[in-house]
This record gives structure tokens, sequence and C-alpha cells, in this order.
């Protein structure tokens, strides 16, 4: 055969720019029975990732490979009702089973009435397929319950609560602390796809009305290039850096001619304000903000500073160079991934061998210096100079 009348052998850049867009485009645009039986060709998949926003978030890379490879099929994700306005309208998920946690706490008639309100919503939409990407027996009675026969979670080994009795297919990680991104994509290895992470394609979205807001935003700002949000949950309060740390950090940067914009969440009003009196009047605040608005308002900075929190996760997963203060576990759980610039700080100094993490000193964070952050922005910002020299 003439090599030249052989058809050109396509690169994955030009499958992922070309031939998958097409794809998920024919999808849209098919309509009843022709979508139904597609639907049906492709499969039913339910995701259970119930939260927190941060490991929501982390498991959207391995949706989105999901939807790429499979543009025909319809996937739904059960998720909490405190998480779902991050994910609500993505593309790759055809619809969002929301358990709303606040019944579920409100006594044993209030919980039986919504248990039974998703399972019944789960069960109407036929999945053949359960991801339990959360581990836990929550997720591990909806999967059991949704009425699929196949329902893939992890190892014995790999998860919580005898979350491994609900799963008939398996996936035993090599590495218990691996990456949560990895560690999600890997779940996908039994239904053979590709499981490799593509930066280029993480999978968050935000609205176009929501993203054009932020960029109005930003604009009117002054286009600051620093993203800093202090606060965490109050679970993990003791992973925070102290107050008066930061107030003497954006004081550095500030003289250093580095911008910068302080992020908050429910509840964190009066730790913002404590930064805002000791750091000064140069010191701008982001407006309250719902979830779309801060990943959207993220994504337009240069660099985020943070603790390991969900903000940081918005921020990587879009490409934002970040540094962020870590409690002891596994640098390598929650590490951004390469190739967005990332540094970590914390005093690994005084990290105590074979302890766990609940019992390590808070020191771990509180005793990062203020120095080797500042290091950290100016190296992931790559020119502003210490204005105290």
């Amino acid at each position: 055969m003439d090599p030249a009348a052989q058809p050109a052998r396509l690169s994955l850049d030009d499958w992922r720019a070309h031939i998958v867009p097409e794809r998920i485009k024919s999808a849209r645009a098919m309509h009843g029975e022709e979508r139904e039986m597609a639907e049906v060709k492709a499969g039913r998949v339910l995701v259970v990732r119930l939260g927190a926003i941060g490991d929501c978030l982390r498991t959207l890379p391995a949706v989105r490979r999901l939807r790429r490879d499979n543009p025909f099929a319809r996937i739904g994700w059960c998720v909490d009702h405190s998480v779902f306005p991050v994910l609500d309208g993505n593309p790759s998920v055809n619809v969002f089973h929301v358990l709303d946690r606040r019944a579920l706490r409100s006594g044993p008639r209030s919980a039986l009435v919504e248990a039974r309100r998703i399972v019944e919503e789960i069960r109407a939409e036929k999945y053949d397929t359960v991801l339990d990407f959360h581990g836990r027996i929550k997720s591990g009675l909806i999967g059991r319950l949704s009425g699929a026969k196949t329902r893939i979670g992890y190892a014995r080994k790999d998860v919580g609560e005898l979350n491994w009795l609900f799963n008939n297919v398996k996936v035993e990680l090599p590495d218990t602390w691996e990456n949560r991104v990895l560690r999600f994509l890997h779940l996908l290895e039994p239904l053979g796809l590709d499981t490799t992470f593509d930066p280029s394609d993480t999978g968050v979205w935000v609205a176009p009305g929501v993203r054009d807001r932020a960029e109005r935003w930003y604009e009117e700002a002054g286009r600051p290039q620093l993203a800093v949000y202090p606060g965490t949950s109050k679970a993990r309060e003791r992973d925070r850096w102290p107050l008066a740390k930061w107030a003497e950090l954006l004081t550095r940067l500030h003289g250093a001619g580095v911008s910068s914009m302080v992020f908050w969440g429910p509840d964190e009003l009066d730790l913002v304000s404590a930064i805002a009196r000791d750091a000064g009047e140069h010191t701008r605040f982001a407006p309250p903000t719902t979830l779309p608005e801060m990943a959207a308002m993220i994504a337009r900075f240069s660099c985020y500073i943070g603790s390991d929190t969900a903000a940081m996760h918005m921020a990587w997963l879009q490409g934002v160079p970040t540094a962020s203060f870590t409690s002891p576990k596994p640098v390598r759980t929650f590490s951004p991934l390469d190739p967005v610039p990332h540094r970590i700080l914390r005093a690994e100094r005084y990290l105590l061998d074979a302890v766990r993490e609940s019992k390590q000193p808070r020191e771990v964070v509180t005793e990062v210096e203020v120095g080797e952050a500042f290091d950290a922005v100016v190296s992931l910002l790559g020119s502003p100079q210490d204005g105290t020299a």
C-alpha cells in the first residue's frame, strides 16, 4: 500500500483538541430516543463523592476523564448540599442527586424521609455502575441501595468504616497516601479508561456569567497579584498560621510592591478583621462570595497563598501557582500536581516520627517563619524584592 495513501495518525493533542470535543458536541446535539439509546449503550454511571469541597474538586479530573472517554454516558453524582453549588451546572454531569445533610441531622423521622427520597431518586435513574470515590459507610450504603450491579470502590486497606463490604469491584491502590487526584483517577481502571492526569483539562467549571462578573471585579480591583486565604474549617483551626504572622507577611509584601486580596468564608469575618487591624489600611478584602464566585475570582490571580483548604484546590486546579501551609500528613497526598508551580510551607523540624497527624504539635504550622512565606510568594511571582531591606 502506498504510504501516502494511508490515513494520518492523530496525535494525543489532536485527539483532545478535535475528536473529543466533536464527540461531546454530537452527544449534546442528540435528543429523545436517539440520545436514550446512546446512553444505554454507553452506560449509566453514578459518582458518589459527598464532600468535602476540596475532595469533590479533586474528584473532577476523574469525572472529566469519564465524560471525555464516554461522551454518550449518563453520569449522575450524589453530593452533599453544602458542596453542590461549586459543582452545579458542570457539563460533565447529567444529573446531581443532592443529599440534604441538615435533614439527616434533624431527628430520626426527618433523616428517614431524606434517606428514602435520595434512594428513590437514584434508583429511578437505573444506574448500572457506581463509582464510590468517598470510601465510607454512607457512600457504600448509597451505592448498594442504588440498584447498580457493578459497584466499584477501593480495597479494604484503602477505605474506612467497612466501606469495602458494599462494593463488588475493588481497586487496590499502590500507595494509600497517594495524591487524592491520582487516587480518584485510579477508580476508573476497571472501566478500561486512561487514568493519566491531564492538567490541561481538570474538569473545574464556572458558569460564563459568574466568570464574566469575576473578571470585571478583578479589573476594578486593579488586578492584584496575590490571592490570600488565611482561614480553615473549625475542625482544623489548629492548622491555621498565626494572625500576627499573616499581618506581618502582608505588610512586607505591600512594601515589596505585591498587591494582594484576602478571601474569607463563613464565620471568618472576625479572623480577617484582626488581620486588617494589625496589617494596616493597605490590606484589602474580597467581598462575601459564593463558592462559584470564589473559584472564578481566585482563577484570575498570579499566585495564591493560604492553608490546605478548598480555596487552595480552586487555585491550583485552575493553574494558579500556590504556596500552602500544611498539616503533618504526607505532602504527596494533598500537594498540587505538576506542572503547576507550588511551595509547601511547614516547620519540618517539629514533625514527630511514628506519630499520627492529630497528635503532631501545632508548631508544624505555627512556627513557619514569615520570611519563608515571603520567599515562597516572591519565587512564585518571580520578581518582587523585600521592601524591608
